[in-house]
């Protein structure tokens, strides 16, 4: 029988799947390439700067390293749903602004399928397309200027099939196999015209993960080969009067998922662990479409402490919360005047079990700001909540016959 928790994670489940296409951001940069990419987890390691290449644990869900899904535990059904909210702010050239936007950010599920091999099925965002942008462009021969106005909105996600199996006691492997479906929309609004671009995505995409773990150390490592995207685009221009003036289809693979590897490295001794990860994603050869900014090789170091107080016991370290803080540093994938930019953010959390187990429950709190940027580049800095809730149910354990 569905106990009432998974009833309730179900009706996430169908309000999750109606409303992806609906996922909003609001970023200057996301008009970039296939938007803002989502690089973060937003699950139980949300408050240690959301590392996972080097986690493994028998009860988490780890989309970072499928290899990790090998270690689910047996006897478990694992349900695992998140969501977030973020405060923006941004500045440049003596402007500043500001945005929120709250978004349901992952939906999973998981289970061993077998003595070696953990399989697990999950949907969440890929990228997200959000901006306003005004400006007063000169007009050719002449002093005067004319308003322009750029609006992009849309985004991709992704739907994730994640399998790890045990090679030995201490290596596993695994892979991501990823369908990759979304709408981007552009829109120009001058005086002499409107333009609309309607880009429609489809793609399939694998990642792959590998781990060695022995006496509470976890070694990780990812790869996601450079994939084209092909795109469905929709372009349509009116005059001033709005009469149609073009209407067309093209299909178009100027856009590709960059090369990524990463290696990150965790270990777990009772009431403490740490770990770091390094990503790198290779994006030379995007044109950004804009003459100033430049897409370039990016990458993001991050560490994170997990601690639980009070615990001298297996079973209570299992039933207690956990305090976690992290923090991280990154190259941007945008270079404006031939410069680079720099960002960095700090994050707190705190990991409980609740319902005797049966639920657990993490709350991450992320605070990012621009470290160093070139004087023209558009700063952000942020303040963000996560909340993460995974849900266990006893599906495969046997009952005792009197």
């Amino acid at each position: 029988m569905i106990k009432r928790q998974s009833f309730v994670l179900m009706l996430f489940s169908i309000c999750f799947v109606l409303n992806i296409q609906a996922q909003t951001t609001y970023s200057p940069y996301s008009m970039l390439g296939l938007g803002e990419i989502e690089n973060r987890d937003y699950g139980r390691t949300s408050g240690m700067a959301n590392i996972g290449i080097g986690i493994r644990d028998f009860d988490y869900l780890n989309p970072s390293n499928p290899a990790g899904i090998s270690g689910l535990d047996s006897l478990k059904f694992i349900m695992d749903i998140s969501v977030s909210g973020k405060q923006s702010y941004f500045s440049g050239k003596g402007k500043t602004d500001g945005a929120f936007n709250g978004n349901l950010k992952k939906l999973a599920l998981g289970f061993r399928l077998a003595p070696k091999w953990g399989i697990s099925l999950g949907i969440k965002p890929f990228s997200d397309v959000g901006y306003r942008i005004h400006s007063e462009e000169p007009i050719d021969g002449s002093t005067s200027t004319k308003s322009v106005y750029l609006e992009g909105s849309g985004g991709l996600y992704e739907l994730y099939l994640s399998n790890g199996i045990k090679i030995t006691d201490n290596l596993s492997v695994g892979i991501n196999t990823k369908y990759i479906s979304g709408t981007l929309k552009q829109t120009e609004n001058q005086a002499e015209y409107l333009f609309e671009k309607e880009s429609q995505v489809s793609q399939f995409y694998n990642t792959l993960g590998v781990q060695y773990h022995r006496k509470g150390w976890t070694i990780g490592a990812t790869y996601g080969y450079k994939q084209n995207i092909s795109m469905t685009n929709k372009t349509t221009i009116y005059d001033s009067e709005y009469n149609l003036v073009k209407d067309e289809k093209d299909r178009s693979t100027n856009q590709f998922i960059p090369e990524t590897m990463g290696i990150g490295f965790s270990h777990d001794i009772k009431k403490i662990i740490w770990g770091m990860d390094f990503q790198y994603q290779r994006w030379s050869g995007l044109e950004s479409g804009i003459g100033s900014a430049k897409i370039v090789d990016s990458y993001r170091v991050s560490a994170g402490f997990g601690y639980i107080p009070n615990s001298d016991s297996y079973y209570r370290i299992r039933n207690q919360g956990q305090i976690q803080v992290g923090a991280s540093l990154s190259k941007s994938y945008i270079k404006v005047g031939g410069e680079n930019a720099y960002n960095y953010s700090v994050t707190a959390g705190y990991s409980l079990p609740v319902s005797k187990g049966a639920q657990h429950l993490n709350f991450g709190f992320e605070y990012g700001n621009t470290l160093s940027a070139p004087a023209s580049y558009i700063k952000e800095s942020y303040f963000m909540l996560t909340v993460n809730c995974t849900i266990f149910e006893q599906w495969f354990k046997r009952r005792k016959l009197d």
